[in-house]
């Protein structure tokens, strides 16, 4: 995994069904909320927050089950760094 004080990383989540490597790149809105951009091969397939306790997609067609495999997987690398 890559150090993610750069703000960015990989994980591995079930998406579609099958584990995958996911690239995560940590980013912030104009007023300063935190989300992640996800990637599978180079393609964006979602950007996730958390949002009071509950992992939520903003951008993307994932199921909530996918969505809430990467969370718990960010989750997950953020308290290693």
């Amino acid at each position: 995994m890559e150090d993610n004080n750069g703000r960015a990383f990989t994980i591995e989540a079930k998406v579609g069904g099958k584990m995958q490597q996911v690239q995560v790149a940590a980013s912030e809105t104009t007023d300063g909320a935190a989300f992640y951009i996800c990637r599978v091969a180079d393609d964006e397939i979602t950007q996730v927050r958390k949002d009071e306790q509950v992992w939520k997609q903003i951008w993307g067609e994932l199921d909530e089950a996918d969505v809430k495999s990467i969370g718990a997987a960010i989750e997950g690398a953020v308290l290693e760094e």
